[in-house]
């Protein structure tokens, strides 16, 4: 992801960002998950082709009474692969539980039974639940499976007789572009407003331009600006040091300049063509005839 990653992750491991993202998909907009309850863990896990190599989420928070993990994954691009990878995201953290548990146990004998040791965990222990869900921030659907039984080929037989036994894991996706906005009260209101205008920098620059945009967090708008694609804004926001607004405003203003001029350079390409065609005279005196030098043709020339 780039500075996307190194934008977006941090903008959405903050906590009271995290759990209202949390909150409205997951707990259909109850106030279930609280800032102050969330603790943010490391998250990763051995990968399985490699020996030495880890799989890493994206953020992992941990919230207390009740206790449970939530996962989210930050995407730009449709993931052919992403139940398999969420499963193994899941099933890894829960390894990790029952790797830490056996530790502890093992370190103060508390394992009385040959089956406690081989389960590495006692009857009565419980593992702290995970929700994975994939944050999908690119334009547009979802083109991926959201199920790892959408990655199987299975065949009519097969599906008739042992469908019902073959495992499916399902995972879930929100898409940026279909979230309502309204439903947040954090700053994820703006993120979301601004990235589902991507594509209409008239909408856009009406929306930057709007009371609620121009007292934006920092971190607010740097991820806006680099899930919209605007390099030259991030360049200017980065350098310059100035606001999200200021560096569209001018970038837009430098770019109705460079179309003006275009214009202009087209307008006078037009004209000198013209006259040399109907008086037919040389290009320094069709210059002469319109009124401009022919250095000043060859630099509108170099516009085109």
């Amino acid at each position: 992801m780039g500075k996307k990653d190194t934008y977006t992750r941090p903008f959405m491991a903050n906590k009271k960002r995290f759990a209202e993202l949390i909150n409205v998909h997951i707990y259909q907009g109850m106030d279930f998950v609280k800032p102050e309850m969330l603790r943010k863990l490391r998250g990763g896990y051995p990968a399985l082709s490699s020996a030495t190599g880890e799989k890493m989420r994206d953020i992992l928070m941990e919230q207390e009474n009740p206790r449970m993990r939530y996962g989210m994954e930050l995407e730009t691009g449709s993931d052919y692969g992403m139940p398999e990878r969420i499963m193994l995201y899941d099933a890894g953290e829960y390894e990790e539980q029952i790797r830490e548990r056996n530790q502890n146990a093992r370190l103060k004998g508390a394992f009385g039974s040959f089956t406690e040791k081989k389960s590495r965990m006692k009857k009565e222990e419980r593992l702290i639940p995970v929700i994975s869900i994939v944050l999908y921030l690119g334009e547009g659907k979802w083109e991926a499976p959201c199920r790892m039984a959408e990655m199987l080929e299975v065949s009519s037989e097969v599906e008739k007789y042992a469908g019902k036994f073959i495992q499916d894991y399902r995972i879930q996706v929100v898409e940026a572009d279909f979230v309502n906005p309204e439903d947040y009260r954090t700053d994820l209101k703006e993120f979301f407003l601004a990235l589902q205008c991507r594509n209409d920098r008239k909408k856009l620059r009406a929306l930057l331009q709007s009371e609620e945009f121009q007292h934006l967090a920092h971190d607010t708008e740097l991820a806006i600006a680099v899930n919209l694609n605007l390099k030259q804004m991030i360049t200017k926001m980065e350098e310059e040091e100035i606001s999200m607004c200021r560096a569209f405003e001018e970038l837009m203003a430098e770019q109705e300049k460079r179309g003006l001029e275009k214009g202009d350079a087209a307008r006078m390409i037009k004209s000198v063509e013209h006259v040399i065609e109907k008086l037919q005279v040389d290009l320094a005196d069709a210059c002469g005839i319109i009124g401009v030098t022919p250095e000043e043709f060859e630099r509108a020339k170099a516009l085109q």
